[in-house]
């Protein structure tokens, strides 16, 4: 009995774990989305301004495991750069 209680409890930590790592994927993929953009040529000063204020926002939900809220502040800042989250 003790042998399928650990068996479970190790497979419980392995997909929170996943879990994890699948929500930090999105975000840092969101991220790389948002440095790409500071690249893109002719960046209007207000378009760089709403992708350095999506950064640390992003940056701070990464840090907190939040990839909701890194992914709209993603979104949001390019939205208002006028680039389109891919």
């Amino acid at each position: 009995m003790e042998l399928n209680f650990c068996k479970i409890a190790l497979c419980a930590v392995a997909i929170g774990l996943a879990a994890t790592g699948v929500a930090r994927a999105d975000c840092e993929s969101d991220l790389l989305q948002l440095e790409a953009a500071f690249k893109t040529p002719n960046l209007a000063a207000p378009a760089r301004a709403a992708l350095d204020g999506a950064k640390p926002i992003a940056v701070a939900a990464l840090k907190k495991d939040d990839d909701a809220a890194c992914h709209k502040a993603v979104a949001d800042g390019l939205n208002k750069a006028g680039i389109a989250l891919k």
